[in-house]
């Protein structure tokens, strides 16, 4: 029970270094990213923290994971090249119990992982979705400022003057080019807009619009010629905001998990799946490991590390790509993204916990099967038995005239 503790110990604090090692790498990306975001106007500054918080259940999913996973290889890695384990065999105390200690972690993790993963996920979804929709529909944070561009897909927008102080962000002398496309036939190629005033404004399904009064409109077809048009009212959608796909994305991550696995669709049922997997990936990665970290004392502790990684990349690979075919309907959808976790269960984590001793056995008993002699099968089995008793016949007639020589031998000798 002691050296129970003591190894769950160890583990544990290895787990809680390794994920704070890689929250930080993860929190440092993400400000950076945000910040970078905030400095081109298409989020508020205020809103950073938030949105960094709200992004983290997403990647603690997948990091619970990877960190006990490395925590296992990295401890048990430890204490066997330090000669640890040689005295707890010694002992009596065998690698089944490290086994069950850490299936034991592993077990805790997998409820944190879940709990993760089905309540925390969809809700810090939607709670950024909430903040997204109140951030854009604010004008002090509409990404426009005076004597600047800014791209809005294939639109390019020129604004002398930005009026902060009104609701809608109003905006004067305004000069729109838009781009078009070849593939769209018969618009013209390009198109420069001129307003006086207008504003931008955002719809509720999260469209962006463009509103400008008292202007005049410039088309240039291919063809070298040219058109213009003067409008009182010009209301056009910004390109690059929220596709069809996109929105559609957003609202299956913010479903629960009945919604998902009542949904008809398959995208939901996919992103159910999705969310189970980190459970199942907890226990089998875990089993995974403890064969690989029980390294020799004069190998080292990091000597399996590198087929550790690959194993780990090879999962999330195999996952990955299973869930990119259900998605695009090549395979169906049970058993899914289950396989992966049964296909590792049975061709790699339960063979490497097998003992070493288990195989040799099975090669034995391949090598040794029944060995017939030179003359053929069991149909030669007379004919062996045969010579087998002319040889003895033999045998016996030297040693009865050995024995004959020797008694004239004796009476000769007097």
């Amino acid at each position: 029970m002691t050296l129970d503790k003591y190894i769950f110990k160890e583990l544990l604090k290895s787990q809680l270094m390794v994920l704070l090692v890689l929250v930080a790498i993860f929190v440092g990306q993400s400000i950076v990213r945000l910040m970078t975001e905030a400095a081109l106007g298409q989020l508020p500054p205020r809103l950073i923290l938030l949105f960094l918080l709200y992004s983290l259940p997403d990647f603690l999913t997948y990091l619970f994971p990877l960190t006990l996973y490395v925590s296992i290889i990295i401890t048990i890695g430890r204490i066997c090249s330090d000669s640890e384990m040689v005295v707890m065999r010694a002992i009596g105390y065998s690698p089944v119990r490290v086994m069950f200690v850490s299936l034991l972690l592993g077990l805790g993790a997998a409820a944190l992982v879940g709990f993760i993963s089905i309540e925390l996920t969809y809700r810090a979804a939607d709670a950024r979705y909430t903040l997204q929709q109140q951030a854009s529909s604010d004008p002090e944070f509409l990404p426009i400022d005076s004597g600047r561009f800014v791209n809005f897909g294939r639109y390019n927008i020129y604004v002398e003057e930005v009026d902060t102080q009104s609701e809608n962000k109003d905006i004067h002398q305004i000069y729109v080019i838009e781009t078009v496309p070849e593939n769209l036939g018969t618009r013209p190629a390009a198109s420069i807009t001129a307003a006086n005033e207008g504003h931008l404004m955002l719809d509720p399904d999260g469209v962006r619009w463009l509103w400008l009064n008292d202007g005049r409109r410039y088309e240039l077809p291919l063809d070298g010629t040219y058109r213009r048009a003067h409008f009182d009212e010009f209301k056009a959608p910004l390109a690059g905001n929220i596709t069809e796909e996109t929105r559609k994305k957003g609202v299956i991550e913010r479903m629960t998990m009945a919604e998902l696995f009542a949904s008809s669709e398959r995208e939901a049922q996919v992103e159910a799946q999705w969310r189970l997997s980190p459970i199942l990936a907890t226990l089998v990665l875990s089993m995974v490991a403890v064969p690989l970290s029980m390294v020799n004392p004069r190998q080292g502790r990091f000597a399996r590390l590198m087929p550790a990684i690959l194993i780990y990349a090879a999962y999330y690979l195999f996952l990955l790509s299973l869930r990119n075919l259900m998605l695009t309907n090549t395979i169906a959808l049970w058993p899914g993204l289950v396989l992966v976790p049964v296909f590792f269960l049975l061709l790699v984590a339960i063979p490497l916990n097998l003992p070493k001793s288990h195989f040799k056995k099975m090669r034995q008993r391949r090598l040794s099967g029944p060995k017939w002699p030179r003359g053929g099968g069991p149909g030669a089995s007379g004919g062996s038995s045969s010579a087998l008793s002319v040889s003895h016949s033999a045998a016996g007639g030297a040693d009865g005239r050995a024995e004959d020589s020797a008694a004239g031998s004796k009476e000769i000798a007097p």
